[in-house]
């Protein structure tokens, strides 16, 4: 794997100028950053599990460490409102209402892993377990709106009463 390249393919995705309108009506009389929490920011984790899972099949693992904990055993998925370091990424837009973050404990370890180093290739595991699961994040990301957020309008529905 020292040779990765990202996949530089587009996804085009469609209907988010109907989708922002009809978040806004469901946040009326609310916190926004509260609704997009309890919406977006829930689907966006559950949606980065595929890669998730991937990327912990990807990871390098030592079968003779028995001592000390497996790089993959630091994996983690964060999602949440960009932040103003957040802001600062080129990764992440102005416009960016929730991120989904696939990590692992920073380490110089997990670095010279994912990077590579003068003396090692690289060997990534983070960025190519993405690319191979972009699509079923996706879709699980598609499913994870489409149950949240009616769930979500009911329960706000109760509390205008």
């Amino acid at each position: 794997m020292a040779d990765y390249v990202p996949n530089n393919r587009t996804i085009q995705l469609e209907g988010f100028a109907e989708f922002e309108t009809q978040l806004k009506a469901l946040a009326e009389g609310f916190r926004s950053d509260l609704v997009a929490r309890n919406t977006l920011v829930k689907a966006a984790k559950d949606a980065m599990e595929p890669a998730l899972n991937t990327a912990q099949s990807m990871a390098h693992y030592d079968a003779k460490n028995t001592t000390r904990i497996h790089m993959r055993e630091t994996l983690r998925i964060d999602a949440r409102i960009p932040n103003s370091k957040d802001q600062q990424s080129g990764y992440v837009n102005p416009t960016d209402a929730v991120i989904a973050v696939l990590s692992v404990k920073k380490s110089a370890v997990s670095l010279a892993n994912e990077f590579g180093t003068k003396k090692m290739a690289m060997q990534p595991f983070l960025r190519p377990a993405l690319d191979a699961r972009a699509e079923d994040v996706l879709t699980v990301l598609k499913e994870r709106l489409a149950f949240i957020i009616p769930a979500y309008a009911a329960k706000l529905a109760r509390r205008r009463k």
